[in-house]
């Protein structure tokens, strides 16, 4: 099973940031990634950025934001059922 956890974007040189990796998870030396607005990351760095560049465009960002914007319009829809502010 996965986990989840929220990181800073820290300060790293003149323009980059870095995220710290959850003790938790299996590291290795080098990590690979492939980022839009998404960030896909193997922290063992045993998937190539080619496949996970692909894997994200093709699969990951197409299906996620309808993904998103369908459970958004479910929370907004059950917050005025239940007579709350949606602003």
């Amino acid at each position: 099973m996965g986990i989840k956890a929220k990181r800073r974007n820290l300060k790293h040189g003149k323009y980059s940031r870095a995220i710290v990796l959850p003790a938790a998870i299996e590291k290795g030396a080098e990590s690979t990634l492939a980022a839009d607005r998404i960030m896909l990351v193997d922290p063992r760095g045993q998937i190539t950025e080619d496949d996970l560049l692909e894997f994200l465009e093709v699969f990951l960002e197409p299906h996620f934001w309808p993904w998103l914007e369908q459970k958004q319009r479910e929370n907004k829809a059950l917050l005025i059922q239940h007579g709350e502010s949606t602003s």
